[in-house]
This record gives structure tokens, sequence and C-alpha cells, in this order.
């Protein structure tokens, strides 16, 4: 039995061809001979693979062994497909798509898309599973192409066939886009928030802070006094409307008030909130992590 086919693609074709000499265990392991030889040209390059070898078990006809040879041959080339084709793909999904962003933006942006495509999930083996998924349904459409031609062009399967797989890099190009520029504009928010504090005086020295697991927050000043009610009631209307929330509120009340220091009372740790990483951001510098005091632990019992 003698079975051949072709290989044509403009890049990959080194470390395809040394995943070619490397694998394919079980077909060598029963006498069969895989040859690969390589035909560089420009702009494309050939790979002619030839296998040969006899069946005389009598279990597996020749037609047996082709289409084990294509099918682990299909996940080589997926695999290939996704560790050396995607991050091309990706870019040029990113340049094309979003013309208008700087060169460094459409860089980001594709770091972002390959990292949503391959680690979209906090779970390592759900990203796995997802890889598998995709390379499942990439060495599907290889095979298939297989079973009617003798020729593979890499590029034109990835470019014209593969549009499923194309269409999740385009989702996670769009879902980067919108990662990114959320990214910008709260970067741009934090700034203006740092500008309003940098340029006014300071309405006090001291505002410590405690805040509660559910959201609700405790202020007083140096001298341990609670913060004036006349600032909360300032955005008593916006919590009723619903326009604002507690964390709105903590944070407008710091923007208005722009003390020299803030100091968290959490027992040494910083509050890991969306509002804590915000005042981190913004007033940076001012802020200072109490260790552990009796007011701590007084808002912590009192809040079990």
């Amino acid at each position: 039995m003698i079975y051949s086919l072709e290989l044509v693609m403009q890049n990959g074709e080194k470390h395809i061809r040394e995943r070619m000499e490397t694998s394919f265990f079980w077909l060598k392991e029963r006498g069969f001979t895989l040859t690969v030889q390589t035909y560089p040209g420009e702009p494309y390059n050939r790979i002619q693979l030839t296998l040969s070898g006899s069946t005389h078990s009598g279990v597996f006809h020749d037609d047996d062994i082709i289409y084990i040879f294509k099918h682990q041959l299909a996940e080589i080339l997926a695999e290939a497909i996704l560790n050396h084709w995607e991050k091309k793909l990706i870019r040029r999904q990113a340049e094309r798509n979003y013309k208008g962003l700087p060169s460094a933006d459409q860089a980001e942006l594709a770091d972002r898309a390959v990292h949503f495509l391959r680690r979209c999930n906090d779970n390592e083996s759900l990203n796995l599973l997802l890889k598998f998924g995709r390379k499942n349904k990439i060495s599907h459409n290889i095979l298939e192409h297989l079973e009617t031609h003798h020729t593979l062009n890499l590029d034109g399967l990835v470019n014209f066939s593969l549009r499923e797989y194309l269409r999740e890099i385009r989702f996670a190009v769009d879902l980067a886009y919108e990662d990114l520029k959320n990214e910008k504009q709260y970067n741009d928010f934090i700034r203006l928030l740092k500008y309003f504090v940098e340029t006014q005086p300071p309405k006090a020295v001291e505002v410590n802070i405690y805040l509660a697991e559910n959201g609700a927050f405790h202020l007083w000043d140096e001298k341990g006094h609670v913060i004036e009610q006349d600032l909360i009631d300032l955005y008593l209307e916006d919590i009723l409307s619903n326009e604002n929330n507690l964390d709105d509120v903590l944070i407008s009340i710091l923007i208005t008030v722009a003390p020299r220091r803030i100091i968290f009372h959490s027992l040494g740790a910083m509050p890991d909130t969306e509002p804590a990483r915000i005042i981190k951001r913004v007033f940076k510098e001012r802020i200072i992590v109490c260790p552990g005091c009796d007011r701590c632990l007084g808002h912590q019992l009192k809040d079990r």
C-alpha cells in the first residue's frame, strides 16, 4: 500500500515537518513508513507525505490504515493552526475591523483577544476543554477535505473554510475591543476624579472608613467624630431615586471632602471591592490601612 498527499503553506512548514517526523507511532509500530519530503518555494512551501507498508494481520484493510493516518494528520494540523496561525489571524482581524485605532492599541487588542480565546475562564480545565472543542472542529474540517483531495493548502483552508473558527476569532476581537474601550473610559474617569481631588483644598484632614460587607459604610474624622450628616444628605435624594448606589455616594463624599489622608479600617487588609479599588487609585499615597484597632473590631462585631 502506498498513499501520498501534499501540504501547501506559507508559514509553519518547519514545525509541521518536525511533528510529522515524530508522530504516527501506532502506524510505525505496525511496520508502516512515512516519508516526509520538503520542497521550499515562493511564496509557498510544499511538504510531500508518503505512507507505505502492508496490512498483514487481516484486522485492518488499506482503507482503514489510510483513514487512521488522515485522522492523526488532521489532529496535528489542527494543533498547528491553533499554535501558529491563531495569533496572526487575530492580529489581522483587529487591524481590519478597527483601522482607526493606533497600532499600539491594535496590538493590545490582539493580545487581549488571544487571552479571551485561550484563558476566558479562571478554571484551567475548562479552558483546555474549550480549546479541545476548537481543535476538534478544525480537525473535522481538515478530515472532510482530505476525504476528497490529495492536496491541502493550509492557508486557503484557514482563510476560507474554517467559518465557525473565524467567527470565534471575530467574537474574541470584538469582545477585546469592548474591554479595551471600557478600560480607557474607566481610566479617564479615574483621571478626572484625581484632577478634582488635586485641584481643590481639603475640607478635612483625615477621614476614617469602615466598609461593611453589605455595602454600607461608616465615616469619622481624626478626632473620632462621625462625619457630618449634611455631607451624606447631599446625596440622599439620589439614593432614594436609585440614581446612585452606596458605592457612588461614598466616592462622591470623599471627592467632595478631599481629605489629606484616608484610613481604611479592615483589620490590616485593604478591602477587595470596586469602591476600595477606585479610592486607592484616586488617592494613592494619601491612603493608610489600619493594622487593627478597637474601632475595627467593634464595627465587625456589630455587622455580624
